[in-house]
């Protein structure tokens, strides 16, 4: 018998083409594969006409095409050279973008296991503020970008990936202080309440060159953004508790400024 008279049922014909029958039944639901033949009980029959067809859509699946894609690409009767030049320049940025995503990703969960390898307190809160500030840098970054200068932004934005998890590390050890604080029943007004908020403040500002100027430009910024409305607010590592007890000793830090301004 001749190779193009060869016929097979699905399940010889899955195991010829490395493949399962399930993945054989859902491709001839969506139209994609649908073998011609029949044997005399009525079961349908692979071909080579199909398993050359089979090998297209497992090209254009590992080119990271959708089965919708495939199917459009295959129906159209087109000249190929043509349909992919149209298609390949935008599945390449689509994979480009998923590849940075993924890498992304690999840092994230990288970031994430050194933490707990150093022991640091790694919460739901917590693990959702840093995964959002990793996974959403980019958008962050704009933002600033409207309330803060562009040397500032830069300077914020070009930190090495060892001083960001160096940072972290430092503002994990200062929310295991803040956390013992709260548990041990300490007042805001305490001299340990006083100096988290000093250590806070030595943390943010401890990577700036100008220090004074990034402080009068956080104010400025934070008198924009109020006149802006502004009430979205980025995932902290702080409890909704954590941060009303730290706004406590801001108070209590201000009032006591003003106390020995008069």
């Amino acid at each position: 018998m001749k190779n193009q008279e060869l016929a097979f049922t699905i399940s010889e014909f899955g195991k010829r083409a490395r493949t399962t029958v399930r993945t054989l039944r859902f491709y001839e639901e969506l139209g994609l594969l649908t073998p011609a033949k029949q044997n005399g009980s009525g079961h349908k029959l692979y071909g080579f006409e199909d398993l050359a067809k089979l090998q297209q859509i497992q090209s254009m699946k590992f080119l990271g095409y959708s089965l919708q894609e495939i199917k459009n690409l295959i129906d159209n009767d087109s000249d190929v050279s043509k349909q992919l030049e149209k298609s390949l320049p935008w599945q390449h940025k689509l994979l480009t973008e998923k590849r940075n995503e993924l890498n992304r990703a690999i840092e994230a969960v990288e970031h994430v296991q050194f933490l707990l390898k150093e022991g640091k307190p790694i919460t739901w809160t917590v693990l959702s503020s840093l995964l959002f500030k990793m996974e959403n840098e980019q958008d962050q970054i704009e933002w600033m970008k409207e309330y803060f200068p562009e040397d500032v932004v830069e300077q914020f934005s070009s930190f090495p990936k060892e001083q960001r998890l160096q940072m972290d590390i430092e503002m994990l050890d200062w929310l295991s202080t803040l956390k013992k604080l709260m548990s041990d029943g300490a007042s805001p007004q305490s001299p340990e309440a006083f100096n988290l908020a000093v250590k806070l403040s030595e943390i943010a500002m401890k990577h700036v060159d100008n220090k004074e100027d990034l402080a009068k430009q956080m104010q400025k910024a934070k008198k924009l953004m109020e006149a802006d409305k502004v009430d979205f607010k980025f995932p902290t590592i702080l409890t909704p508790e954590e941060e009303a007890f730290l706004g406590e000793i801001t108070k209590s830090i201000k009032a006591l400024y003003d106390e020995n301004g008069k």
